[in-house]
Formats: structure tokens, sequence, C-alpha cells
């Protein structure tokens, strides 16, 4: 077979001009859109690295606490002052604090707040709100006692809200509120010297306050079903302190 007399037409539907164009057009697409991508991809990491960067800041939290038998002072960045009882934890956000002043608290504390924004002291679902003053905070299972020492302070607890003036304390018992109009102020910062003042105080809770103070386990063989009212100071023996509080009631405490 003579293959010089076969010929062969390709069936494309456009010249090899087109296709050249063709492909020219689609080579320079391509390298318009590296580019766009190029121009855009800074920006793009630079907003990936910065998220975690801003959600740590957001939720990076400073917390101080005290063991038993130990008290503490603690610093805020604004230079207000905080005293923590035995057994005490705050905690806040340092890189937020310029704007919005809060600190979380239990235990209890208390707070020399200097003058600025709000300032926020929140127990679970109990919250103190000052500009700038000095108050005691007692926040542990069962009660909830803020003291006013100096300026004033809003309190707010069990769906209530109350503004304390010098000397005023506001008490919140097992969801029960009670406000006082005279409070001896230095009996309720009184622990800060070593000192623990109880008017009518039920005698586990006294109890429980020798534990944290001295660090110690107390028990003992009869019910604790009464109403304490006196002092003790730190400076004392616990064994002395305990023969004390329990000589009136019959019952003898042992340290364990």
């Amino acid at each position: 077979m003579d293959t010089k007399a076969i010929k062969i037409r390709p069936r494309w539907p456009k010249n090899k001009d087109d296709i050249w164009n063709d492909l020219f057009e689609e080579a320079d697409g391509i390298v318009r859109r590296k580019t766009f991508v190029k121009r855009i991809s800074p920006w793009l990491y630079a907003a990936i690295l910065c998220v975690p960067a801003f959600v740590a800041i957001h939720f990076y939290t400073v917390t101080e606490e005290t063991a038993r038998g130990e008290h503490s002072v603690v610093r805020l960045p604004d230079h207000s002052t905080v005293t923590l009882n035995a057994e005490s934890k705050i905690s806040y956000k340092p890189y937020e604090w310029f704007i919005s002043r809060k600190v979380a608290l239990e235990g209890e504390a208390c707070f020399d707040v200097k003058h600025g924004r709000r300032f926020s002291v929140q127990s679970g679902r109990n919250c103190v709100n000052v500009l700038g003053t000095a108050f005691n905070v007692y926040a542990r299972p069962g009660m909830y006692r803020v003291t006013c020492l100096a300026g004033r302070v809003k309190v707010s607890a069990n769906r209530e809200t109350v503004v304390l003036n010098p000397g005023m304390q506001a008490t919140c018992r097992e969801g029960e509120w009670g406000i006082s109009k005279e409070t001896a102020s230095y009996r309720e910062a009184g622990w800060m010297l070593g000192k623990f003042t109880f008017v009518e105080t039920p005698l586990p809770e006294v109890v429980a306050e020798i534990e944290r103070q001295y660090d110690i386990r107390i028990t003992s063989g009869a019910g604790l079903n009464h109403l304490y009212t006196g002092h003790f100071s730190r400076t004392e023996r616990p064994e002395d302190v305990l023969e004390i509080i329990g000589k009136p009631f019959g019952i003898t405490f042992n340290i364990e």
C-alpha cells in the first residue's frame, strides 16, 4: 500500500493558532491566581497565628491560694491588695485587668481596693461591686458574708441586692438574708491579726475555723448543736482553745 496516498486530517475544532492562544491564556490565569494567593497569604498566616494568642490571653488566669494554717497578701495589677485567710483562693485575668477588674474568691479575704473602674468580687452566684473601698468577704459553703470597712459596697446574693456603708454587714446563710447596721469592723477583720471573734455562731463553724487556722483535724464524742459566743487568738495553743470552747457545753474535743 502506498502510504503517501493516505491523508489524515485531524478533527480539531480549532486551528493551531487558537489552540496556542487558549493555552497561553490559561497559563496566564494560573500565574495571576498564584500571584493573588501570594498577596493574601501573609495576612492569612498572621490571622492564623494571632487567633491562638488572643485565645491564650483571654483565658490566661492567675490563681493565688493559701493552705490551712497560713495567711498571705496578694497585690493586684492596679496595686489593690487582698489579704487571704487560711484555706482561701482568688483568681483573676491580668491581661484584661485594666478593662475589667474582676476577682473570683473562694474562702475569706479582706480587700483594699484602689479607686478606678468598677471592681467585682465573684463567689459562685454572689457578687460584690465597688469603685474604691475596703471590705471583708467570707464565702464558704452554706455561708456568705460581706462587711463594709470603708467606702460603700453593693452586694448581690440570692437575687437580692443591698448597698452597705461602713460598719454594715450583709449575711446570706442557706439562702436567708440578714443585714446588720452596726458591726464592729475589728471583729470581722481581726483575723488578719490572728484574732477571731464569734457572736452566736454555730459551733461547727467555730470548730472548722480552728481546724483551718491551726491545720489540724478535730473530733468530739458529742453533738455540736450549739451557738458559741467568744474569741481566741492564734498565739494560744489549739488544745487550750478547744478546752475553753467546749467547757460551757460539756464537750471534749480531740486533735487527731
